[in-house]
């Protein structure tokens, strides 16, 4: 009996052995645990380790920074250039038309010049072939009479002819002395005349489409003569006038001479 119970003791630990797979892990062969980690570890790789491509994205490094902006700015520079390329282009073909604009202006002018005064030409023309009619006919024994109106009438179209052509004559005695229109030959006393008037009118002023280009030659009245002048001109005639006047003529008969018979050879 006491043999049988040995026996019982002996196999126990054998109806024990289920209860033990807890730690079945710790009986593991070495070479099954290098086996399972190749198979997470394909190819060798040591375990942890990163892939140099994803952390060069992930972290860039101040060289790859420093490329980067490298390339925009030369984008951009290249970005200018095209620019100012195009801009230079744009420059020099506005140039090109505008030198094209002011030869084509030019010469428009001209012609637009070219057909006022061939207009203006015409009209003078039929105002001299007037003229010489008017002549033949006085030399054929046509009465003067007849003569003199046919001048009024054709001094009355050449004054239509200048006027359609933009000419404006002015200047008449009795108006306020203005140097800006008139040029004054000499002061001389008026009866009726104010002072700084125009007592008389040597020529006429002519302006063209309002701008002077003739000045009047006038006389500008100096006012009433002096109380001592009337005394002694008991005849009323107004001396200094006549005086005046007569100078204007002698100045004027001086200077034709001193052009027809040229500068003086002593």
């Amino acid at each position: 009996m006491d043999q049988h119970n040995h026996n019982h003791k002996h196999d126990k630990p054998e109806h024990e052995h289920p209860h033990s797979h807890g730690n079945h892990d710790h009986d593991k062969h070495p070479a099954e645990e290098t086996k399972k980690h190749d198979e997470k570890n394909p190819a060798g790789q040591a375990p942890h380790q990163a892939d140099p491509v994803q952390e060069e994205k992930k972290q860039p490094s101040a060289e790859r920074k420093e490329n980067n902006e490298h390339h925009k700015d030369k984008e951009t520079i290249e970005q200018l250039k095209s620019q100012v390329d195009a801009a230079n282009d744009k420059y020099l073909r506005l140039m090109a038309e505008f030198d094209n604009f002011k030869r084509r202006t030019a010469k428009e002018y001209q012609q637009l010049v070219e057909q006022a005064s061939e207009k203006l030409m015409k009209d003078v023309i039929d105002v001299r072939d007037n003229f010489e009619r008017a002549f033949k006919a006085h030399r054929e024994g046509a009465d003067l009479v007849p003569f003199m109106e046919g001048m009024k009438m054709i001094f009355t179209k050449l004054d239509n002819v200048l006027h359609k052509h933009g000419i404006e004559v002015y200047c008449e005695p009795g108006q306020e002395f203005d140097p800006q229109l008139h040029d004054a030959m000499m002061k001389s006393a008026h009866e009726k005349i104010p002072e700084h008037h125009i007592a008389e009118v040597v020529e006429k002023g002519y302006k063209l489409r309002g701008k002077v280009i003739k000045h009047a030659r006038v006389i500008v009245s100096s006012g009433k003569p002096a109380p001592a002048a009337q005394e002694k001109d008991k005849s009323g005639e107004e001396t200094a006038g006549l005086e005046a006047e007569a100078l204007f003529e002698v100045t004027e008969e001086l200077k034709d001479r001193e052009t027809k018979d040229g500068p003086d050879k002593t």
